[in-house]
């Protein structure tokens, strides 16, 4: 027989330090409006959706709802029933999985990305969701759960986030130097491809150490961008000396030339001027895309760094990084003028 799937429902009671949960704001939108995106998202026709609430917070939720259609929202008092599908306030919900879940009658607490009755869980809300939208699409499926794990293990400690940077940056300059002095053989290739892995993981702790810590600043993610960027002229810097010396053709020491100067021009170009409709979406489900701007993102994620620090991994297993050089040496100085062009043409 198949599976029925339990109705959702929405459990408005939770409270934090300020009162309920429920109309806090992530993202300009409370949190109860963004519950009621999802539930309707997965549930069209399916009927009202039931708020759990306080009897005496129900007028003030009912004002937060009042742009829906009648008979969208109901509330009600007391727990939900133990055979609902239960959507919390104070979780937020990753679309994709929830969707899975409910699907298949599993419990929504397998698709909560975010608690916000966390220790800081309000303030890291803010970042949270615009950090998933372009986190780790490799990375995830083998750093990420290594990460976490660390991060919960320093957390209790007085190991700070600057530090797993700090040891991040190190790994990847470490391989740098190992490249640029042509260390050659399996062993030295393995030796830098499992540095640059060990760095990946490093990089993604610290961000999670930061949250679970509370202890995120501004010049943490200021130390952090700029090691990365650092690391990557570093090695690419080592990649383009090494063929060099290996070959002795000045084509190489170009190619570098050309990748810092493309990367640099498209960091400036894109960093002042971000991309319209980058602002993520919290809930809802993915917006639709036109064919241009799959292709579009196809090209970006090409560019993405979790995708290019793969990419160093594999190739310097098989010790061809200088493949990866003549790649980006061509991708940045190419999205850098493409860049520029569109830009020139929208103020003619």
């Amino acid at each position: 027989m198949p599976r029925t799937s339990p109705h959702l429902v929405i459990d408005a009671r939770p409270r934090g330090p300020r009162g309920p949960l429920a109309d806090e704001e992530v993202h300009g939108r409370p949190v109860l409006v963004y519950l009621l995106d999802l539930a309707e998202s997965l549930e069209r026709g399916a009927g009202p959706v039931v708020v759990h609430a306080r009897l005496e917070e129900h007028p003030r939720f009912r004002a937060l709802v009042a742009d829906r259609p009648p008979g969208r929202v109901e509330f009600a008092t007391g727990p939900p029933s133990e055979d609902a599908a239960i959507l919390r306030t104070d979780r937020l919900y990753d679309p994709a999985r929830l969707r899975r879940a409910v699907r298949r009658g599993r419990d929504p607490e397998s698709a909560v990305f975010w608690r916000l009755d966390r220790p800081q869980g309000l303030a890291g809300a803010e970042d949270e969701p615009r950090r998933r939208q372009s986190y780790q699409p490799l990375g995830r499926y083998w750093a990420l759960g290594p990460a976490r794990g660390l991060a919960r293990l320093l957390c209790p400690t007085r190991v700070r986030p600057n530090a797993l940077t700090l040891a991040s940056a190190a790994l990847v300059l470490g391989a740098s130097l190992a490249v640029a002095l042509g260390q050659e053989g399996a062993g030295a290739h393995l030796a830098s491809a499992t540095a640059l892995a060990l760095a990946l993981v490093l990089d993604t702790a610290d961000g999670h150490l930061a949250r679970l810590q509370g202890t995120a600043t501004e010049f943490g993610r200021w130390l952090d961008v700029y090691l990365d960027e650092l690391g990557d002229m570093a090695l690419h810097a080592a990649i383009a000396w090494s063929a060099f010396a290996r070959d002795g053709r000045t084509a190489w020491l170009v190619l570098g030339m050309l990748y810092a100067m493309g990367k640099y021009v498209f960091v400036v170009g894109t960093s002042s001027n971000p991309a319209p409709g980058a602002e993520p979406r919290v809930g809802g489900g993915p917006a639709p895309r036109t064919k241009e701007a799959t292709v579009m993102a196809a090209v970006r994620l090409a560019g993405h760094a979790d995708v290019r620090w793969h990419l160093w991994i594999v190739l310097a297993a098989l010790g061809r990084l200088d493949a990866a050089l003549a790649a980006y040496a061509v991708y940045f100085p190419a999205r850098a003028a493409a860049l520029g062009i569109r830009k020139a043409v929208r103020h003619a």
